[in-house]
């Protein structure tokens, strides 16, 4: 994965062509430019120099490919951010059995995702928190609980005196624990846990299943790590962006951070410049703490998620010709 961002390759097109076992080329969402294209149907596909429809300019949509790109993402993204297999295949519109195979033949191309996940589950719960790239925490003690915990009802034993100020908090005894455990870890089902759960109670015992607040820990876990850094990414740049006396001159001012992007403005005569620095202040923004590049992507619009202005790159065009 550290060569794919070396190479300037896309990252999730190269998940896409390891898991599906086919050319990069056939997992990218746009045609390369300058490449011979022909269209069937109503889709686009690869044509040879001697039977093409056009010469693709960069931004033909490769409908088969962005289907295959689109899968890889929403397998990768989703284990990154906790999502389970049932929400994926709601998204890619698949069956379970599908999305899984998917998600297998991403993992078997980059063991390192799998890796990385188990690492930050480690750090939890050795630690209780996971860490970003540039070190802020995020605490998840709940990683740490064992799966029941068993205490008395009252914090004390039942037959203790209630009215003896020197009574002390005791644990259920460990054989009395191990019965319960042994009991629970055989269950098969809620109702047969529960049972257990309600036979404890007779004897004053409250056992709290943790489970649920495990599976919700483990599924912040890598979650944080990802969405953290890339928070901290985008305020590293955000500081670059501020302090660049150009951008200032140009008019260039920072509205508001939106996750891992930043919504800004500058004059209309400005923002091919403008979009160059930002770009370029953005991908170097991490040099310090990663040790691979960063691709920034620029649009432009007369409002946020506003149709795209292309004009400032027909300028550019023009510009190179002259």
């Amino acid at each position: 994965m550290f060569m794919t961002f070396m190479e300037g390759k896309d990252l999730y097109s190269e998940i896409a062509s390891k898991a599906f076992h086919l050319p990069y080329e056939e997992c990218l969402e746009h045609f390369p430019k300058g490449s011979y294209i022909k269209k069937v149907g109503d889709k686009w596909y690869y044509a040879t120099e001697d039977d093409y429809d056009k010469i693709a300019d960069g931004e033909d949509v490769y409908a088969d490919g962005k289907a295959r790109r689109t899968q890889a993402k929403s397998i990768l993204l989703g284990v990154l951010y906790g999502r389970g297999i049932a929400s994926i295949a709601e998204q890619l519109g698949c069956s379970e059995e599908e999305a899984q195979a998917i998600k297998d033949s991403v993992f078997k191309a980059f063991p390192a995702i799998d890796e990385f996940e188990q690492r930050s589950l480690q750090m939890a719960k050795e630690l209780g928190y996971v860490t970003t790239v540039c070190g802020r925490k995020r605490r998840l003690p709940d990683l740490q609980l064992p799966e029941y915990s068993i205490k008395w009802e009252k914090g004390y034993e039942p037959e203790g005196d209630i009215l003896d100020f020197e009574l002390t908090v005791v644990d259920v005894p460990y054989s009395k624990q191990s019965y319960y455990l042994n009991k629970l870890s055989s269950a098969r089902g809620y109702k047969a846990r529960n049972a257990i759960i309600e036979r404890a109670k007779q004897e004053h015992i409250q056992i709290v299943d943790n489970h649920m607040r495990i599976a919700d820990a483990t599924r912040q876990c890598v979650n944080a790590r990802i969405q953290g850094s890339a928070a901290d990414l985008t305020k590293l740049a955000m500081i670059e962006l501020y302090l660049n006396e150009r951008l200032r001159e140009l008019g260039f001012r920072i509205l508001i951070p939106v996750h891992d992007e930043i919504i800004a403005e500058c004059p209309r005569e400005n923002a091919k410049e403008c979009s160059q620095l930002l770009a370029e202040i953005m991908s170097k923004a991490a040099e310090e703490v990663l040790d691979m590049p960063i691709k920034c992507d620029v649009e432009i619009s007369e409002a946020w998620y506003g149709d795209k202005i292309e004009w400032y790159q027909d300028e550019e065009e023009e510009d190179d010709d002259e």
